[in-house]
């Protein structure tokens, strides 16, 4: 009886830690590990290649919960703490990696922004190719007025097999539109600019066409089949 009884209590024992640990392993696609073995189990699908419109051979864009400005994005994140970033990072990157089957705070940006910095991805990186281009935002104070700076920062990840950082020219001027790029947010932080603490955002285009920079070669914008969950964001320091 002894035995039979302790075999029954390592029995549910071993159970109900299965069951743990397999909740905790596929709950969470965000955890490097849980990712990989979603990834390896079919539990979740490759980074998708979306198209601005649907047709049999690809999946359409999918609708934002804003489209906002710099102007917007600073006036809704100034107030953030750091806890709240992180729980909101959380939900985009989760987004992101589940191919938006449940866009839960899915935000475009647009605007005008100005090329400070560009180099290619690596595979130490979120995504292991293409190029990052880093730039700060540029913004009209009327109409007919030229576009000024604007302590906006954002990094633009352009995942792609052909793009290379010549593409882009510091100086630049890399413009986002809704329709066309439908850049989404994937990392909210901050940067040092004139000794203050201002926004910088990682940012994704979710359609994959082919991308025109002001000069340049143009370049096919493709992610690959899955993140690096190891890389670092944002990729610029």
């Amino acid at each position: 009886m002894f035995w039979w009884m302790l075999a029954n209590i390592l029995a549910i024992a071993f159970a109900i830690t299965s069951w743990i640990v397999c909740l905790n392993l596929f709950r969470d696609p965000t955890h490097p590990t849980s990712y990989r073995w979603m990834m390896n189990v079919g539990r979740i699908d490759p980074l998708e290649a979306f198209t601005r419109d649907k047709t049999k051979d690809g999946t359409k864009v999918p609708n934002p919960q804003k489209v906002q400005t710099p102007q917007q994005l600073e006036a809704q994140f100034q107030s953030y703490s750091n806890s709240d970033l992180e729980a909101i990072n959380q939900e985009f990157k989760r987004a992101y990696l589940t191919n938006f089957k449940k866009p839960k705070f899915l935000t475009y940006v647009t605007g005008e922004f100005r090329i400070i910095g560009v180099k290619a991805l690596t595979e130490k990186d979120f995504l292991s190719s293409g190029i990052v281009v880093k730039a700060q935002a540029l913004v009209r104070p009327d109409a007919v007025a030229d576009p000024i700076p604007y302590p906006v920062f954002i990094e633009c990840l352009f995942p792609s097999n052909n793009a290379t950082p010549e593409s882009f020219q510091v100086g630049n001027t890399l413009m986002l539109e809704k329709q066309r790029h439908c850049a989404a947010i994937l990392n909210v932080g901050t940067t040092e600019f004139e000794d203050r603490s201002a926004l910088f955002l990682t940012l994704v285009p979710l359609a994959a066409v082919e991308y025109t920079p002001e000069e340049g070669e143009s370049f096919k914008i493709s992610p690959p089949k899955m993140a690096n969950l190891e890389g670092i964001l944002p990729a610029f320091p």
